[in-house]
């Protein structure tokens, strides 16, 4: 294998990677969606059923509590997604860069 091939096979590999990665997190944002709307759903199924026997401080309190936590975990998908997605970009500039400087 020579230089240029060598060259086009690796630019060609970290084109799949890249899109593979993305498509991972893709998946990952997706997946934490829908693991929070079940969580959302479960939470509102229990705070219904519970919610006669609650006094209204605690009823205040505990729907206060479920925006809360699901402020946090919307944040910390969004974070880590962006975190990965980051990381991902540079680590195939960088692939690119070396691969540019095989063919020299």
């Amino acid at each position: 294998m020579d230089k240029t091939t060598m060259q086009a096979t690796a630019r060609q590999w970290i084109a799949g990677f890249d899109r593979g990665a993305h498509r991972a997190i893709a998946g990952y944002r997706s997946g934490a969606g829908r693991l929070g709307s079940v969580a959302r759903a479960r939470w509102d199924r229990a705070f219904a059923e519970s919610s006669p026997k609650l006094s209204a401080e605690t009823r205040r309190n505990a729907s206060h509590f479920r925006d809360v936590v699901a402020g946090y975990y919307g944040k910390g998908v969004a974070v880590s997604a962006t975190g990965a997605e980051r990381a991902v970009g540079t680590l195939v500039e960088a692939a690119q860069a070396a691969a540019g400087r095989m063919a020299r």
